[in-house]
C-alpha cells in the first residue's frame, strides 16, 4: 500500500489559480452555471473530527482579477451565471440547492450541506455640499470580491488540487 504525504509549500503558484464552477438547476429544470475564474480556495485547512460523523470542511474559493490597473477602462469582474431558462418567471427563478463542483472542468467533492455563492461589493458615494443623498453620476463601485463556499464531503484526493501551497509525495 503506498504512503502519500502533503506537506504546505509555503508559496502560492499560478498553478494555484483555478476555474471554478457550480452547476445545478433551477425547480423548472434548467440548467444554471455559477463561475469564478482565476479562483483561490482561501479557507483555512480546517477538518472537525466527530465521533460517528463525517468531516465536512467548507472550502471558499474567491475569485481574482488579473487586471491590475484600476484606471483600466476594463472593469469586467471575475465571475459569471449561466442560466438556460432565458427571462421566464415561476419556477424558472427558484434556484434549488443540490449541485456538483468542479476544477478547471473536472468534478472534484460530493458536497454536504450545500454550497454559497456571494459577491461583496464596496459601493462608495462622492459626497458634495448641499447633496441631499446619493448623486447617480457620483457613485463608484471600489472593489468586488466574488465567492464560492463548498461544504465538501470528498477532498482528500483532491488536496493538491483544492487547497493552495500543498504539494504531495507518495
Amino acid at each position: 500500500m503506498a504512503t502519500t504525504v502533503y506537506k504546505g509549500t509555503g508559496a502560492i503558484t499560478s498553478a494555484d489559480f483555478k476555474t471554478i464552477q457550480w452547476i445545478g438547476k433551477d425547480k423548472a429544470g434548467n440548467a444554471v452555471k455559477i463561475e469564478l475564474t482565476d479562483a483561490l480556495m482561501t479557507s483555512n485547512i480546517s477538518f472537525d473530527m466527530i465521533e460517528k460523523n463525517d468531516s465536512v470542511p467548507e472550502l471558499t474559493f474567491e475569485a481574482c482579477y488579473t487586471n491590475t490597473d484600476s484606471m483600466s477602462s476594463s472593469t469586467a469582474e471575475p465571475w459569471s451565471i449561466t442560466t438556460d431558462s432565458g427571462t421566464s418567471a415561476g419556477a424558472g427563478e427558484i434556484l434549488l440547492g443540490a449541485g456538483k463542483v468542479k476544477i478547471n472542468g473536472t468534478d472534484i467533492a460530493l458536497t454536504r450541506g450545500g454550497s454559497s455563492f456571494s459577491v461583496e461589493r464596496e459601493i462608495r458615494e462622492i459626497n458634495a455640499d448641499g447633496d441631499r443623498g446619493m448623486v447617480k453620476d457620483r457613485v463608484v463601485m471600489e472593489s468586488s470580491r466574488a465567492k464560492l463556499t463548498v461544504r465538501s464531503l470528498t477532498f482528500l484526493k483532491n488536496i493538491t488540487s483544492v487547497f493552495p501551497a500543498v504539494a504531495a509525495s507518495v
